[in-house]
């Protein structure tokens, strides 16, 4: 568990729809994002630390990442584009 001090903490987005808040957050000390989910209908919140380069999608599908909170990070494939076609090399 990480510990930084909670005005270490900076708020990069939120949004809000029908009782629910979702806000990305990141640590200017560690590095660290996080996207929090407050749903006030049923007084939920949720905390989801997540890998920067995931950051942005995370904020917009917060649910997809809460399931993820328990595993490890998957490795990330590289893709670069062939220059001349415009295909993918995997």
């Amino acid at each position: 568990m990480h510990t930084t001090l909670l005005t270490d903490w900076r708020e990069l987005a939120d949004r809000s729809v029908d009782g629910l808040d979702v806000r990305l957050w990141w640590s200017g000390s560690t590095g660290r994002v996080q996207v929090t989910l407050a749903d006030h209908r049923a007084g939920d919140h949720v905390v989801v630390d997540v890998d920067s380069a995931d950051a942005l999608d995370a904020f917009r599908h917060p649910f997809a990442y809460v399931n993820r909170a328990d595993r490890q990070p998957r490795p990330r494939r590289r893709r670069r584009l062939a220059p001349a076609s415009g295909r993918e090399d995997q």
